[in-house]
């Protein structure tokens, strides 16, 4: 892990030097954070594979007049 020659932790441990405690406990609380984001990723399927869907809803009618008579309680 090199970023021009230097090697990067290194470079790290040079700017953490720097820092003040307070900023310091940041850089901690913020690694423990990048740890416990290790969610893995997961491939999205290819758009092509949408086309199967195409053609399941129907086009018009009334949305409105659709969600009354679906949530709207008899009177």
């Amino acid at each position: 892990m090199t970023t021009g020659g230097v090697n990067l932790k290194q470079q790290l441990v040079r700017e953490l030097d720097e820092l003040p405690p307070d900023k310091l406990m940041e850089v901690l609380d913020f690694v423990a954070f990048l740890r416990t984001r290790k969610v893995p990723l997961v491939p999205s399927p290819p758009a092509s594979s949408l086309d199967r869907l195409t053609g399941l809803v129907a086009w018009g009618g009334d949305a409105l007049a659709d969600t009354e008579k679906l949530y709207d309680e008899p009177t």
